[in-house]
């Protein structure tokens, strides 16, 4: 999705980076052009892995390859906060406002709102429709989840996600998995972790705990 978007603002060749995948092959239409990041020398990179943790994993393994990071943001006349970090993406249909700070490796899905003043952690992911009104604060590697809000002046702990739909009334100061209105915890300890690993309780797109 990030490549398609980009490719309609942008002129240059576009090619992907995937070990799972055969050089020459092709994914949504690009052409696989590297089977590891260790190849991707004199070109401009972004991770585009879902997942918060991997991202950050591989956008550290990146710089340590002394690779050249970017980041996207597909709609700047609907972008008026601080420059994002590298390896940021901002899909279309997304706003932020002044005064916002996108931290490295962050998501700002279609559609998402990132109201004035907001502090957005690096490698969080903020799905599509997900509103953060102002002043809010996102923890690092946190995921707030289709729809959801979080009120004005919140904090949301690092490694938290937030399920779709929840509103986030209240700071959340441990990681774990938060959903309902208001968003309440879930009883998981580090919710990243419990998503990495494929436990579809943690899904944010689920809304609830299942």
């Amino acid at each position: 999705m990030v490549a398609s978007q980009w490719r309609r603002v942008n002129k240059g060749e576009i090619v992907f980076a995937d070990e799972r995948l055969a050089i020459g092959s092709k994914t949504d239409g690009f052409p696989v052009r590297f089977s590891a990041l260790a190849d991707v020398q004199g070109h401009s990179l972004i991770i585009t892995v879902g997942n918060n943790g991997l991202r950050r994993e591989l956008q550290q393994r990146a710089c340590e390859l002394n690779l050249r990071m970017t980041s996207i943001v597909i709609e700047p006349e609907r972008y008026f906060g601080e420059a994002p970090g590298l390896g940021s993406v901002v899909l279309a249909g997304a706003l932020v406002n002044c005064g916002a700070r996108i931290g490295a490796g962050v998501i700002v899905n279609s559609g998402a709102v990132v109201e004035h003043d907001c502090e957005v952690g690096d490698f969080v992911h903020l799905s599509p429709n997900a509103t953060l009104t102002g002043g809010c604060s996102i923890g690092e590697e946190s995921w707030i989840g289709a729809g959801a809000v979080v009120l004005p002046g919140i904090s949301v702990a690092a490694r938290c996600i937030v399920g779709s739909g929840a509103v986030v009334t209240r700071n959340l100061v441990r990681p774990g998995i938060y959903t309902g209105v208001p968003a309440r915890w879930g009883g998981r300890k580090d919710g990243t972790d419990i998503w990495r690993n494929g436990d579809a309780r943690a899904d944010p797109r689920q809304g609830q705990l299942t």
